[in-house]
C-alpha cells in the first residue's frame, strides 16, 4: 500500500545532513534523481559533488547551487558520480565557467566517467572549461593557479 521509495529518499538527505563527518562547511542539496553536496576543504575554495542524473528537470538545482557558491575565488565540480548527463547540464557547466572566467574566478570540472565524457566530447565543452579526470589534480589546479 505504501510506496517505499518516496519517503526513503528525504529521510536519506535529512540524516546525510545531520550525521556529516566532515570537518568541512558541507550542505547538501537534492531534487529527483539529482543530489549535490557541497564542501569547502579549505578556505576559498568549495567543492561540489554531483551524484545522479543531470538532465533538463534537474539542471536548474544545479544552477542554483553553483550560483550560490560563486562568491568563493575557487571552485571544483565534481561529476564523477552522475549517471546521466543531459545537455541541459553541460549548458549550466559552461555558463558557470564563462561567469567565472569574466570575474577572474577558477573553475573546473571533473571528467572521469563515460556518461560525463560521452557528452563533453559531443558539445565544446572540453574546450570552454579546465576539466580534469580527478578531484585532487582539480583541486591542485585551482589552488595552484591562485598563486
Amino acid at each position: 500500500m505504501t510506496n517505499q521509495v518516496s519517503p526513503r529518499q528525504p529521510r536519506m538527505s535529512r540524516r546525510l545532513l545531520s550525521h556529516s563527518h566532515h570537518s568541512a562547511k558541507t550542505s547538501e542539496f537534492s531534487r529527483g534523481q539529482l543530489r549535490i553536496r557541497g564542501n569547502t576543504p579549505r578556505p576559498g575554495i568549495r567543492v561540489l559533488t554531483v551524484i545522479g542524473e543531470l538532465d533538463l528537470a534537474t539542471a536548474p538545482l544545479l544552477d542554483r547551487v553553483v550560483r550560490d557558491s560563486e562568491s568563493t575565488p575557487a571552485m571544483v565540480v565534481d561529476m564523477s558520480e552522475i549517471g546521466f548527463l543531459g545537455f541541459a547540464g553541460v549548458d549550466v557547466l559552461v555558463r558557470a565557467a564563462e561567469r567565472a572566467d569574466h570575474c577572474r574566478r577558477r573553475f573546473a570540472v571533473v571528467v572521469s566517467t563515460r556518461p560525463t565524457q560521452r557528452v563533453f566530447e559531443l558539445t565544446d565543452a572540453y574546450a570552454r572549461m579546465w576539466c580534469f579526470p580527478r578531484v585532487d589534480i582539480a583541486l591542485c589546479a585551482v589552488t595552484d593557479s591562485g598563486s
